[in-house]
């Protein structure tokens, strides 16, 4: 996937330290796209034992993120963080895509080219995701 998807340090750090807690040294970090909420798509972060055929891959310091090949238009380009702080703990995707995030921050409007995306299921339907 190359330069598709950026990672930090924070992240990279989280991640580890939460397949060590879970007990599952290997899992992968799923970004993980779907129709949904009140701009059109929603974020979901998740470990997952088995990376797909479908999946792109970014590994930094022994820690795999993916993200399903048909969602990666949505979110190309964008870094994975993770913050603890006053606003919340938590991961956070900053999408160069994202035109228009809700208040709440769960959901994001997204420039995309409509032949890279399948995105013509119901509300909820995994775009890019755990397969």
């Amino acid at each position: 996937m190359g330069a598709a998807l950026h990672v930090t340090v924070d992240a990279v750090q989280e991640i580890a330290a939460w397949r060590e807690r879970e007990g599952r040294p290997t899992a992968a970090f799923r970004v993980d796209v779907r129709l949904g909420g009140c701009r059109g798509f929603k974020l979901f972060f998740d470990l997952e034992d088995q990376v797909n055929d479908d999946d792109e891959v970014v590994e930094v310091d022994g820690v795999r993120i993916v993200v399903q090949r048909d969602g990666l238009p949505l979110v190309a380009g964008s870094i994975v963080d993770f913050e603890d702080s006053y606003r919340g703990r938590g991961f956070r995707l900053a999408n160069p895509k994202a035109r228009n995030a809700c208040g709440c921050g769960t959901s994001f409007m997204a420039d995309y080219d409509e032949a890279e995306v399948d995105v013509d299921g119901s509300y909820d339907q995994v775009v890019a995701g755990a397969g």
